[in-house]
């Protein structure tokens, strides 16, 4: 029984942020997904004042490069005014042909990032969404404004990064610009000016491969920091132990662009939690960045909020404790945002 409630004050929350008055909501689930997500979302939809809520349930196939969701699911999901995408962590995520449809149809979506409902339902998604938005548009627009932007670590990270474009809002908002919600998530997420980054990142809590085709071995919670060095925006270094020999190994099965760091994203979620997946690097008091892809940052709105690397890989890489600076003012110091 706690759990039903802890499920459903979760799916209030996602549906408080985005449900508008009258508008037409899919939910797509899959069989091996917790029934429980699948029903709290139809009742919070419901609650929250939409028009018709329609379910789909997809069953999962054995994961392959190239894989297709039903036409049937497309055709749903670019007729409602949005999408929430709750199937389970067998299926693609987040740059999938799904939401390339749903985008292109002008229509929103958001992604569940914790499919099991003991993860779903506490941490991250425990954040009140309005105020999580707020705060984090304020970091974000900061970020955007500056030159320049500092992330430093008593662990040893000393890092500079060039803006020379708008630092995108993720949160488990779908605002009609990007047409994309990540549930629950927090950060502000910059597609860094390419070829500037200067300095050292020492990841010392997680890391996580986006495969953009197929699947391929992942890095989760790190047992040992990775030390990375750039110069000109590429990894010229990487040193450490277990943690660094698996990343070393990634990278040397992708192409040349994984090598280039494409993106700072910075925490603002004061309910993550330091656990093996996504939610990790919403921490509030963490930043990570992410080596590899940038150009589809931004999902609707790429042409202004992504970069120009082109890769198969996007790896992101988190540090704790971060002391971040903009044009050398102080944002973000002993896990509190300042601004």
């Amino acid at each position: 029984m706690a759990e039903i409630v802890e499920v459903l004050r979760a799916a209030r929350n996602l549906a408080r942020d985005n449900i508008r008055p009258g508008e037409e909501v899919l939910v797509l689930s899959s069989t091996d997904q917790h029934r429980s997500i699948h029903d709290a979302l139809l009742a919070a939809c419901e609650e929250a004042g939409a028009g018709r809520v329609a379910s789909l349930l997809l069953v999962p196939e054995p994961m392959r490069a190239g894989y297709r969701h039903p036409a049937l699911a497309l055709a749903a999901a670019c007729t409602a005014d949005l999408t929430i995408v709750a199937t389970s962590l067998a299926f693609p995520r987040a740059y999938d042909d799904l939401t390339e449809a749903v985008l292109a149809a002008g229509k929103r979506l958001v992604l569940i990032n914790n499919a099991p409902p003991e993860d779903f339902a506490r941490g991250a998604a425990l954040a009140d969404p309005v105020e999580l938005n707020t705060t984090t548009r304020r970091l974000a627009e900061a970020v955007g404004r500056s030159r320049q932007v500092r992330v430093r670590t008593a662990a040893g990270t000393d890092l500079t990064v060039g803006v020379c474009r708008p630092c995108m809002v993720l949160t488990g908002h779908a605002d009609d610009h990007t047409g994309f919600g990540s549930f629950p998530s927090g950060e502000a997420m910059l597609s860094v000016a390419e070829h500037t980054a200067e300095g050292r990142f020492v990841a010392d809590a997680f890391g996580q491969v986006v495969y953009m085709e197929g699947r391929g071995p992942q890095l989760g919670l790190l047992e040992d920091p990775i030390t990375l060095e750039f110069r000109a925006g590429r990894l010229v270094d990487l040193q450490g132990g277990s943690a660094a020999a698996r990343l070393r190994a990634i990278l040397a099965a992708a192409d040349d662009t994984a090598r280039c760091l494409a993106e700072l994203g910075i925490g603002t979620n004061p309910m993550a939690r330091r656990i093996g997946h996504v939610e990790n690097k919403f921490r509030l008091g963490t930043a990570h960045i992410a080596l590899g892809d940038n150009h589809l940052i931004g999902w609707r709105a790429a042409s202004v909020l992504g970069g120009t690397l082109i890769s198969g890989r996007h790896i992101d890489l988190v540090a704790d404790d971060v002391t971040l600076e903009l044009d050398g003012v102080a944002a973000v110091h002993g896990g509190r945002l300042l601004l």
